[in-house]
């Protein structure tokens, strides 16, 4: 029998790794805490959403393009070559627009149940964050509400910063799992060339 714990002192049972990621934090309310991360009264980045409009710009144009795949052919053909363009530019300004507007990426501590980060200023523990996580090269973005559990001052380094979830959607905790397991293979792919046998 597995055993499963949200007791954020309980750290080593937790999958950890440390992942490259954007990170913009805000202090909120223990009552703000329990909302919908995604919840309008959250200030979300502008970098953060742009990513799920062209989604659904794109979704929409799907639907009409299959439409207009069976009552012309030859249209969808031409409109099908002008959006493949659409989508290698709108791709491109995306990826510029990201990079420019979004924190600069640090290495975080990650775990489905939480994450450690490196803070400009001392938060202190109880606080509540509303967090916006960005993976600028995988294309994800995830909104959670946090609580602060540990804050250490590491000199030049900033404030590392402890915190565990609150509210985060089943979703994006899925995609923070995967990310997990990818950077797990990948460190297991490498280990053999980090520690060759004499």
């Amino acid at each position: 029998m597995t055993k499963t714990t949200t007791d954020p002192f309980e750290r080593r049972l937790l999958n950890r790794v440390d992942s490259t990621l954007s990170l913009h934090y805000q202090p909120i309310s223990s009552t703000e805490s329990l909302k919908d991360p995604y919840d309008n009264n959250f200030s979300l980045p502008r970098y953060f959403t742009l990513f799920a409009e062209i989604e659904q710009v794109d979704s929409v144009q799907r639907s009409q393009m299959q439409l207009l795949e069976r009552e012309n052919e030859r249209l969808h053909g031409l409109f099908q070559a002008m959006n493949l363009k659409l989508e290698l530019l709108t791709g491109a300004i995306y990826d510029g627009l990201a990079k420019l507007l979004s924190p600069i990426p640090q290495q975080v501590n990650l775990s489905e149940s939480g994450l450690s980060f490196h803070a400009t200023e001392a938060i202190t523990p109880g606080t509540h964050l509303h967090l916006a996580i960005s993976h600028l090269e995988h294309h994800y973005h995830i909104a959670a509400t946090a609580r602060v559990v540990y804050c250490e001052d590491e000199d030049l380094e900033g404030f590392r910063t402890g915190v565990y979830f609150i509210n985060i959607n089943p979703s994006d905790r899925a995609r923070l799992s995967q990310d997990i397991f990818r950077k797990q293979e990948e460190h297991a792919a490498l280990e053999p060339f980090e520690n060759p046998e004499l």
